[in-house]
Formats: C-alpha cells, sequence, structure tokens
C-alpha cells in the first residue's frame, strides 16, 4: 500500500528500507473495526518514518480517504487470516499482554485508557530489568517441574493492598472499600485512605504473594 505511495527508487537515492517486523507486528495488531482518525494517524506515522529517513513524500498529495480503504482492507484480510490460521493449527490460549515501562512525566497520563489499547490487557511495570527477572523465575520454575510454565501460582489468599493512600479519589475509595474490607475476611490485610508505613510496605514485599 505505501509503495503506491512513495515515490519510485533511482540509482542516485538509496532503496527504499523495509518497515522492520517489529512495527508491522504492532501495526497488525490495530482493529480492523477502529476509527478513521487512528488509521490516518497511522499512516502518517509511517510516512514520517520514511521521511526521516531521506525518501521524499509528499504528504499533501496523499489520498488520504483512499490510503484508509487501502489499510483498512489489509487489516482485514490480515484479521481473517490469523482467524484461518487459529482454526486450522492447535489451539492457543489467546493471553497478549502488553507492558508499559513509564517515567514520572507520562506515568499521569491514563494509556490504559486511550482508544488504541482499551480492551487489552495491560500492566505498568518498573523497569525492563522487572520483567526480565520474571521471566526468569518463569524459566527456573519451568526447569524445576519439567513442565511448562508460562504464569506464577499465587497463594491469593496472601494479598496486601493501599487504597487511596494520598486521601484524594474518595470516589474510588468508596467504591472499592466494602469490597475490600469484606476480603479481610479471608486473609487479606492493607491499609485505605492513608499511605503504609515504611514497615508495613517492607513485610507486604517479604512476606505476601499479592500487593496491590
Amino acid at each position: 500500500m505505501f509503495k503506491r505511495i512513495l515515490p519510485p527508487s533511482d540509482k542516485k537515492r538509496k532503496r527504499i528500507p523495509r518497515l522492520s517486523e517489529v512495527l508491522l507486528n504492532c501495526f497488525s495488531s490495530l482493529s480492523p473495526n477502529c476509527r478513521e482518525e487512528e488509521l490516518e494517524d497511522l499512516i502518517y506515522f509511517i510516512l514520517d518514518l520514511y521521511t526521516f529517513h531521506g525518501i521524499p513524500v509528499a504528504i499533501a498529495d496523499v489520498d488520504m480517504d483512499q490510503a484508509t480503504v487501502d489499510l483498512r482492507s489489509a487489516l482485514e484480510e490480515h484479521a481473517a487470516l490469523k482467524s484461518k490460521q487459529g482454526k486450522v493449527g492447535s489451539p492457543e490460549a489467546d493471553d497478549s499482554h502488553m507492558f508499559l515501562v513509564l517515567d514520572r512525566n507520562v506515568m499521569g497520563i491514563p494509556w490504559e485508557s486511550i482508544p488504541v489499547l482499551r480492551g487489552q490487557s495491560v500492566s505498568r511495570i518498573p523497569s525492563v530489568a522487572f520483567l526480565r527477572d520474571r521471566v526468569r523465575l518463569a524459566s527456573a520454575q519451568k526447569k524445576r517441574s519439567g513442565g511448562v510454565v508460562d504464569r506464577v501460582s499465587l497463594d491469593l489468599r496472601k494479598t496486601f493492598f493501599v487504597l487511596n493512600p494520598s486521601g484524594d479519589l474518595k470516589g474510588t475509595e468508596g467504591r472499592f472499600r466494602p469490597w475490600l474490607e469484606q476480603m479481610r475476611g479471608v486473609g487479606w490485610d492493607g491499609v485505605i485512605g492513608r499511605p503504609p508505613s515504611e514497615q508495613q510496605f517492607l513485610n507486604a514485599l517479604s512476606q505476601k504473594d499479592l500487593v496491590m
């Protein structure tokens, strides 16, 4: 689709670079039923990438209506092919997950609620090193058990929670407080409306299986 938009390559200019597999896999996860604005954003993003790599693109001359139609058709064909392959091959759990590593300047933005991520499984983690540590733990458990380990088993009775530690989310506290108070009956522990003490937090990290 983009080859039809980009100018033809010649001997004086280097060949048009190919999109990486990482980008293609990321873009192909976009739903064929997404909004026109999201398709346009994707098209502009890719055209900017080509421009950055020295390929002159007359963006003002691009027929954006036709480009969005072509891109949606490509996404529909890709989704249909994935669905067909999933039925023919061995059944696999659709448990794809996205991890966000955010610094303090952008962590306040509700990324999980933007349209392209809404409805997907998303988690925030402090660093890539943290994720590598979890993967290594799963690998170690796999070696000990001799089987396939793709998740860690938790004793959910060993849970510590912190609800509205800064005291400014009264609506959130009102919604979750009754349920969390009820969960104390099965062994949960935690604090509501205030931050935990340093010792409480250390005990939670060292003695509990899950900290929320």
